[in-house]
């Protein structure tokens, strides 16, 4: 897909207050979840994270790593893509409503503004994410897309028929027309069928249960830079616009003051090259709709 504005940006649009508030919140979450045995160590949907696990459940390399390199550059270095890891990184969860009341008015307003006007109406939860630094191997994000746009990178419905304690997911019936049955007390009703699962139990990639997430597919990504700049060195946002037009890598320099925001499409190939010195503190967020018609 091809657009005239490939992302729309807001320069030290947060205060350092509030940037300060996040940091601190969510470094805290991030405390609580440890205690309730939660990990901090954020995944992907491969298990390509470092010391990560495969859908096979065999433990992924833990000494290649992607960076801030491309395929091309893999290959001249002799590594296997296949055997290296593309994220290393600690993140929290955090849903609170003055967050989604701070930060969706800049979603909308790029939507607008860069012309795109494109359809969503629900956005997941905040993730917190640190990166930390070191001259050699600092912590980043490899090349990836937040989502796929068609159909089949929608999410797909589970529902737990089981307990809390022990879950039970099970795939939902549809009508003739696509939507999700009912039954007379207006619940979803579950196939027979379950639902695939990782080997620690939790649901499979793509799969969420979730209803404002059915069927829709991530469609406007935002990063929120929470760091002073002085504080760490590399930890750049990079994008990867393939081979359309005259430059492919793009490093967005203009988000590098605290508190500026910047959103672009999520099928947007970009990567976080490794930070080299300091932390890094963002925040990312990804708003959902239909898949285009």
């Amino acid at each position: 897909m091809q657009t005239t504005n490939k992302y729309i940006y807001f320069k030290s649009a947060i205060d350092e207050k509030t940037c300060k508030k996040i940091i601190s919140y969510g470094l805290s979450k991030m405390t609580v979840d440890e205690s309730q045995g939660i990990s901090k160590y954020a995944q992907t949907m491969d298990g390509k994270e470092k010391g990560g696990v495969d859908m096979k459940g065999k433990k992924t390399s833990k000494k290649l790593n992607t960076a801030g390199m491309n395929k091309q550059t893999l290959k001249k270095k002799g590594i296997d893509v296949s055997k290296a890891y593309v994220r290393d990184s600690h993140i929290s969860w955090l849903n609170d409503k003055w967050m989604y009341d701070l930060f969706h008015p800049y979603v909308h307003q790029a939507n607008q503004s860069a012309g795109w006007k494109w359809q969503w109406d629900f956005s997941e939860s905040f993730q917190f994410t640190v990166y930390h630094g070191h001259p050699k191997q600092g912590q980043f994000y490899g090349w990836h897309a937040d989502g796929q746009s068609d159909w089949q990178g929608a999410y797909k419905p589970a529902i737990n028929v089981g307990t809390q304690k022990k879950k039970d997911y099970r795939q939902v019936e549809r009508n003739t027309d696509g939507t999700f049955k009912l039954d007379g007390k207006g619940n979803y009703i579950p196939k027979k069928e379950k639902v695939p699962l990782k080997p620690n139990g939790n649901l499979a990639p793509g799969y969420t249960d979730n209803p404002d997430m059915w069927d829709k597919v991530r469609k406007l990504s935002m990063t929120v830079n929470l760091t002073d700049p002085k504080n760490y060195a590399g930890g750049n946002l990079k994008f990867d616009y393939g081979h359309h037009g005259n430059k492919r890598f793009h490093v967005c320099n203009e988000i590098r003051p605290r508190g500026s925001i910047i959103v672009f499409p999520s099928y947007t190939h970009h990567c976080v090259t490794p930070v080299t010195r300091g932390t890094r503190y963002s925040l990312v967020l990804w708003s959902l709709g239909k898949p285009w018609k």
